[in-house]
């Protein structure tokens, strides 16, 4: 079992909020197995499952798992199983945790208006388990803390990173070169997949228009990917590098069918009156 320490974590937090433009060495630095990040990546999975409803649909399981494998078959890593799942949750927002666990909310799913701003989403977060980069913030909050262990033994202490997961200066929120690593990537990964690129722009594009319209439901998302100007462009720019294909894919011949399966067995919630 993994070593066993979680509770200072929750106060290194805070100082690392501080450590984004910090040296790059400290960083890139992961002092932790792929072992261990399996065994905390399953310890968290079963918390988050008790903290918050997955819908256990297996039509839309089957979806995104069956385009997650797709997109992992051209990823730079492939030595630890990844999950997909759906949660039954409005708000605009998915995540990747440790150990390959990527939950797509439901809110999400419902606003992408092509598979291919759906999948730019998926993508980004593989990249993020790709590049290990909450295992690589959790060295720096326990480097910060003076702890040289975690543990996933703690109830209680899952319990906690688990809740402060999604949180300005939690364990998912990244800095600015971790997110150009999962932009980069994600954008290659699901071009590489066979789907067009600029479904990742066209989502960033929402993502800004619907903080902006809607601020309540995109404010998860926003707290741990913050959306610029800056990062359009350069994923526009990146598309503008990759080699031009033929036959990329907006939406699949399962798109439409999923997404009324979707909206007449999930139908969304009516908005309240002013």
């Amino acid at each position: 079992m993994m070593i066993k320490r979680v509770w200072a974590t929750l106060f290194a937090a805070a100082v690392m909020m501080f450590a984004g433009g910090g040296c790059s060495a400290i960083q890139n630095l992961n002092m932790y197995s792929t072992r261990e990040e399996v065994q905390l990546g399953n310890a968290l999975d079963k918390e988050i499952r008790k903290q918050q409803e997955m819908l256990d649909d297996a039509r839309l399981d089957s979806f995104v798992t069956t385009r997650g494998r797709a997109l992992i078959e051209h990823s730079r890593r492939r030595d630890i199983r990844y999950f997909f799942t759906v949660v039954n949750d409005e708000t605009v927002n998915a995540f990747a945790i440790p150990g390959g666990y990527c939950y797509i909310n439901l809110g999400l799913f419902r606003k992408s208006k092509t598979e291919a701003e759906l999948i730019s989403v998926i993508s980004h977060e593989v990249n993020h388990v790709v590049h290990q980069h909450s295992m690589k913030r959790l060295t720096q909050m326990n480097i910060v803390g003076g702890i040289t262990e975690i543990v996933v033994g703690d109830r209680g202490a899952t319990a906690n990173l688990v809740a402060n997961l999604l949180t300005t200066g939690g364990l998912l929120y990244y800095g600015r070169e971790a997110e150009r690593e999962a932009d980069y990537d994600g954008l290659v990964t699901m071009y590489e997949a066979g789907y067009d690129p600029n479904g990742m722009v066209e989502m960033f594009k929402m993502l800004k228009a619907g903080r902006e319209s809607e601020p309540s439901i995109w404010a998860n998302l926003f707290s741990t990917h913050p959306m610029t100007d800056e990062r359009i462009e350069y994923a526009r720019r990146l598309i503008g590098q990759l080699p031009g294909k033929e036959g990329l894919i907006w939406n699949s011949p399962e798109w439409d069918g999923i997404v009324s399966y979707l909206n007449e067995k999930y139908p969304a919630p009516e908005k309240e009156n002013d």
